[in-house]
C-alpha cells in the first residue's frame, strides 16, 4: 500500500505500540522504522520516499518531534502528511507550533488515520 516512516525509539523494547505497528504491516503498509536521533538517522532518511510520516510520542517526544521538524523543511517531504501519535496534552501546543501541518491520533487509531492521510498524499 504505502511506504510510512515511522519515527520511533527503539531501545525501549516491545510494548505496547508493536500491535499498532504489526496493524499496519498487516493493513499492507511498509513501515520503516527509524530511530529519530537527530542528525545521525538523516543517513536512513536519505533515501527514503514516504506517504507518511509517523511520529511515536510516547517515549523520548522531543527527539521524534526535532527530527519531523528538519523533515518537514526537506523538499521530498514538503507534501508528506506527519502524524504524531499519543502526543502528551502538556506538549500539543509545542507540536502544533512547531509543526502546523501535524495530524494526531493514539495507536488505538493507527490504521484508519494513517490510511486516511496516506491517501492524501497519493
Amino acid at each position: 500500500m504505502a511506504t510510512i516512516v515511522l519515527l520511533m525509539m527503539t531501545a525501549q523494547g516491545p510494548d505496547s505500540r508493536a500491535a499498532g505497528v504489526a496493524a499496519l504491516r498487516e493493513a499492507g503498509h511498509d513501515v520503516r522504522v527509524v530511530e529519530p536521533r537527530f542528525p545521525d538517522c538523516q543517513k536512513a532518511l536519505d533515501s527514503v520516499r514516504a506517504a507518511l510520516v509517523v511520529v511515536d510520542a510516547s517515549h523520548a517526544p522531543s527527539h521524534g518531534r526535532i527530527t519531523a521538524g528538519w523533515m518537514a523543511t526537506q523538499p521530498r517531504f514538503r507534501t508528506t502528511p506527519f502524524l504524531f501519535v499519543d502526543v502528551a496534552d502538556r506538549d500539543m501546543a509545542r507540536v502544533k507550533k512547531e509543526l502546523p501541518r501535524a495530524q494526531f491520533a493514539t495507536w488505538a487509531s493507527i490504521v484508519g488515520a494513517s490510511e486516511r492521510l496516506a491517501k492524501r498524499r497519493s
